[in-house]
């Protein structure tokens, strides 16, 4: 001690060091106060549940009741329409190629070569003759198939036949006399299928007369039962 106080001979101090303990010096590490609005919004964002107010997006939820409409959109007539008007190029200039339309062409190739070449495909149903229920009353037949022709969801065309190879040509023809207009249309219309009326999308010619649809052995815009 005697020599510290020899070597601090002379030294004046202005301000002493100001001495803390332990604790007041690792205080200085604590993270500041937060005001008590900001403290809650923290707490709400820890919270994965919970949404936060001051989201701006929103999300629609509809009643658990509301009913899945079966049925095409009444848009899809105007969405399927210029696939027909390129089928009816298609098909005219083909039946202008095979001489006119007439009974001993091959009307399912004719068809069917003319849908694959607007880059589309033919869907054929058969069903039993005996295991339709809506036959037309003049129609006392019960045996042979029946075909249904589609392209693209829309109907084109029913044939009856004595197997699924003459009923899908007489399908085929039934489809190809639509296309002996000046145009083709794409209409929603009513048809029978499973004993109920339904919505369904057909190919029609402009010819005013009164349209009656065979019953309907497929149905696209139904739900599975």
């Amino acid at each position: 001690m005697d020599k510290i106080n020899e070597m601090a001979e002379g030294i004046t101090v202005i301000e002493a060091p100001e001495r803390k303990t332990r604790d007041e010096i690792m205080g200085k590490l604590k993270r500041p106060a937060v005001s008590a609005a900001d403290a809650d919004y923290q707490g709400k964002k820890t919270k994965p549940n919970e949404p936060d107010d001051r989201a701006h997006s929103k999300c629609v939820v509809h009643p658990a009741t509301s009913s899945h409409k079966c049925g095409p959109s009444p848009g899809a007539p105007a969405e399927h329409q210029p696939f027909f008007n390129r089928l009816y190029k298609a098909v005219a200039w083909k039946l202008v190629s095979a001489g006119g339309f007439g009974p001993n062409l091959e009307h399912f190739e004719i068809l069917r070569s003319c849908v694959e070449s607007c880059k589309a495909s033919l869907t054929c149903v058969f069903v039993p003759l005996k295991d339709i229920p809506d036959l037309p009353a003049g129609r006392t037949q019960r045996e042979g198939q029946v075909c249904e022709l589609r392209c693209c969801t829309v109907y084109m065309g029913t044939g009856y036949g004595r197997d699924e190879s003459a009923a899908r040509a007489m399908a085929s023809k039934e489809a190809l006399k639509v296309f002996q207009g000046q145009k083709v249309t794409v209409k929603i219309s009513r048809r029978r299928f499973r004993g109920r009326d339904v919505d369904d999308l057909v190919l029609l010619d402009e010819q005013s007369r009164s349209q009656a649809f065979p019953p309907a052995l497929s149905c696209p815009f139904q739900e599975d039962e």
